[in-house]
């Protein structure tokens, strides 16, 4: 069990399996400042316990508390991982909740940047992050990725109430950061395998896969998953916005407020559910660049589908210059100093979706 541990200003090198390691029971440790390079494995990973099955350690109940939460890595340096074994990233984390990876660069990886392996409590936030070069030896994956296959239950705070339970995850949120998916990325945000309750905005997503010129999606759903939220976001180089698997009324996925330059005209998304269906897909505001700005929805024109009240906000235009791309990549990340006092902090409302360079 452990308490509050700083690990800070080190160099981690010449490591052939993990740089640092979270087991168990661990609340409030602060990894930051820290270089870690030639890492075998995994730079920074954490991994909690839970019960509810024969097996000890494992199951669908992690009220025991035996988990790393409230852990924040901040402004690290992490390059060379994963040299040795390959399903590996700059930060993984199994069964823990409530962390912040907050002002990091990390590059030169196998697969995955940052790995969720599950949606257990959720909380998690990703902010201010340079992420790029990931994917260089596999492929079906992205930058960030998560996986959500199993529902747990957890206390929802740090007490391990064992007379309290919920299995609603909270919100986790990438926001603000840069991120470039080449090499052998499908996309840069890769909600896999049910990935539900993820609010993703005000980023930058590059899309720059090996051997394209444009490629995946900027939001992905599919086995399941629901309630992910995109929106505010520059999507640069993608095929399309999004790919939707389905869902319930009420776990709708959204793609909204978004800038969006995409390979062709045409549909901007895949799998819709269009106005009045099942899990009718939440759509508007976006702002979509193709070729002749020609761009379809449902079956038919953009207009004609405005036209019978779906997708209401959303334009399209031809692509724009070079010099409107990068103003407004700044806007976004709010790099410019009179930025800084409009800067978006988690469920609060972004005040650039009006934005046209």
């Amino acid at each position: 069990n452990t308490e509050n541990v700083l690990l800070e200003g080190n160099l981690l090198t010449s490591i052939d399996g993990n740089g640092v390691f979270f087991s168990g029971y661990t609340r409030g440790a602060v990894v930051s400042k820290n270089e870690m390079v030639s890492i075998g494995e995994t730079a920074i990973v954490q991994w909690g316990f839970t019960s509810g099955s024969p097996v000890p350690g494992m199951g669908y109940d992690a009220r025991n508390g035996l988990q790393p939460r409230g852990t924040r890595v901040v402004q690290n340096l992490v390059h060379e991982v994963g040299l040795w074994t390959k399903q590996n990233s700059f930060y993984f984390q199994a069964q823990s909740f409530g962390n912040v990876i907050e002002g990091n660069i990390a590059f030169n990886g196998p697969r995955a940047g940052i790995n969720f392996n599950d949606g257990l409590g959720g909380g998690s936030t990703i902010t201010q992050n340079v992420i790029f070069n990931f994917c260089r030896e596999s492929s079906d994956h992205g930058p960030f990725n998560s996986w959500d296959r199993q529902v747990y239950v957890y206390d929802g705070n740090e007490d391990g109430d064992e007379d309290a339970g919920t299995v609603m995850k909270r919100n986790d949120t990438i926001s603000f950061n840069w991120i470039l998916a080449n090499y052998h990325s499908s996309m840069a945000i890769d909600n896999d395998d049910g990935s539900c309750y993820y609010d993703t905005h005000d980023n930058v997503f590059i899309n720059a896969a090996y051997g394209t010129a444009f490629g995946g999606y900027s939001l992905k759903s599919d086995f399941g998953g629901h309630s992910n939220y995109h929106h505010d976001n520059l999507d640069l180089f993608y095929s399309q916005g999004f790919r939707n698997s389905g869902q319930l009324d009420g776990h709708a996925i959204g793609y909204y407020d978004n800038y969006l330059y995409m390979a062709a005209d045409g549909d901007y998304g895949s799998g819709q559910a269009c106005k009045g269906q099942e899990g009718e897909t939440i759509v508007r505001g976006n702002t979509i660049w193709s070729p002749t700005g020609n761009v379809t929805e449902c079956g038919m024109s953009l207009s004609a589908y405005q036209k019978e009240g779906g997708d209401i906000g959303t334009i399209a235009a031809p692509y724009p210059s070079d010099d409107a791309v990068l103003k407004l990549a700044r806007k976004v990340l709010r790099m410019d100093k009179k930025d800084e006092e409009t800067m978006v902090r988690d469920g609060e409302e972004s005040n650039f979706s009006s934005y046209s360079g």
